[in-house]
C-alpha cells in the first residue's frame, strides 16, 4: 500500500535527525516547566514537608487538592487561568518555529546548519498559514458545537438521554472529518512553500486541500495512524501506570522518567509524521501550491518572450 511506504520512509527520515527528537522533546517542556514553577510556589509553603502532604502521598491526593482549594492560602487562580492561557499560546508560537525548522532540516537540502535556517526563511510564512488553520478550525469548531446543540435540544424534546451522547459523538466524528483535510494541506503548503521558496500561502493552503480531497485512498490511512498510534502510547501508558500510587521519592523519580520516556516517543512519532508528509509530498512530484499568479507563467511564453528580446537586439 502507498501510505505505507511514505509512513516507513517517513520514520526513516526522522532515525536520521535524532537531533530533533530531541529538540521535538525539550522545546515545548520550557511553557509546561515554566506554568510548573509559578504553581510549585504557591504550593510548597502549605504541602511541603508536613503531613497534610504526607496524605497526597498516601492515595488522598484529591482530597488533599480539593481542601487546598478551598483554602485561604491558596493562590492558584490566576496561574490556572491566565497563565494557562499565556503558557497555551507560547506553546503554539513554539510548535509553528519548531515547524519552520524541522521541515528545513527534513528537506535535506546541502546547507550549513539547516534546521536553523528553516527557521529564518519560513518562519513568517509559517506562522501566516497557521493563523489561516486557526480560523478554519474555529469554523469548523463553531459548525460543529451548532450541531450537537442540535442534538441536545432533540434530545430534550424526546425526553432520550441517548440522543445527547450520540450528539456529541456525532459532533466530535464531524470534526475530525472536516478538520484533518485542513490539517493536512497546512502542513503539505509549508513544505511546498520551504520547497521552492514560494509566498503564497492562501493560495497555497486550499490548492492543498483540494489535493488532500482529491487522494482520500492516500490521506485518510496516513492521517488515521497520525491520530491513533499516540492515543495508543498514551493509552498504553496509562494502563500500566493507573494500578499504581507513588508514595516515596524514589517512586516519584520513576514516575517522572517514565512520563518523560513517553514524550521522547511522541517527540520521534511526530518528527516521522513530518517525514511521512515530506515523503507523500515528494510522490506528489513536488508540486508548487503556493506559487503566486503572477510568477506562473509558462515556460514557453518565457522562451518567446527572450527569442523576441534576442530577435530585437536587446
Amino acid at each position: 500500500m502507498q501510505f505505507t511506504s511514505f509512513l516507513s520512509e517517513g520514520f526513516r527520515i526522522a532515525r536520521r535527525h535524532k537531533r530533533l527528537i530531541v529538540v521535538l522533546w525539550l522545546v515545548p517542556l520550557v511553557p509546561a516547566l515554566v506554568l510548573g514553577a509559578m504553581a510549585a510556589f504557591n504550593l510548597m509553603p502549605n504541602l511541603g514537608q508536613s503531613l497534610f502532604a504526607d496524605r497526597a502521598l498516601d492515595g488522598d491526593w484529591f482530597i488533599v487538592w480539593s481542601e487546598f482549594r478551598s483554602s485561604p492560602a491558596d493562590e492558584l487562580g490566576p496561574i490556572l487561568t491566565r497563565g494557562t492561557l499565556v503558557m497555551a499560546l507560547l506553546t503554539l508560537l513554539l510548535q509553528v518555529v519548531l515547524s519552520a525548522g524541522i521541515v528545513g532540516a527534513l528537506l535535506e537540502r546541502q546547507e550549513v546548519n539547516p534546521f536553523v535556517t528553516g527557521i529564518r526563511r519560513n518562519l513568517f510564512r509559517f506562522t501566516r498559514t497557521a493563523i489561516l488553520l486557526a480560523i478554519v478550525t474555529a469554523a469548523s469548531a463553531v459548525l460543529c458545537g451548532a450541531v450537537g446543540r442540535g442534538f441536545f435540544k432533540l434530545a430534550e424534546a424526546q425526553r432520550d438521554g441517548r440522543f445527547d451522547i450520540f450528539g456529541v459523538v456525532f459532533a466530535f466524528a464531524l470534526f475530525i472529518v472536516l478538520w484533518a483535510p485542513f490539517d493536512l494541506a497546512s502542513d503539505l503548503s509549508r513544505i511546498s512553500a520551504a520547497r521552492h521558496g514560494d509566498r503564497s500561502m492562501v493560495r497555497g493552503f486550499f490548492r492543498a486541500w483540494i489535493a488532500v480531497l482529491k487522494k482520500p485512498g492516500l490521506f485518510v490511512p496516513l492521517y488515521l495512524v497520525f491520530l491513533l498510534l499516540p492515543l495508543a502510547v498514551h493509552g498504553i501508558y496509562s494502563l500500566l501506570r493507573s494500578p499504581f500510587t507513588p508514595s516515596t521519592m524514589a517512586a516519584l523519580l520513576l514516575l517522572v522518567i517514565a512520563q518523560q520516556a513517553v514524550m521522547v516517543v511522541r517527540a520521534f512519532l511526530k518528527l516521522g509524521f513530518w517525514g511521512s508528509e515530506v515523503a507523500a509530498y515528494r510522490g506528489l512530484d513536488d508540486p508548487r501550491w503556493c506559487q503566486s499568479r503572477k510568477t506562473n507563467q509558462p515556460q514557453g511564453s518565457i522562451e518567446s518572450d527572450e527569442t523576441l528580446e534576442a530577435g530585437a537586439g536587446i
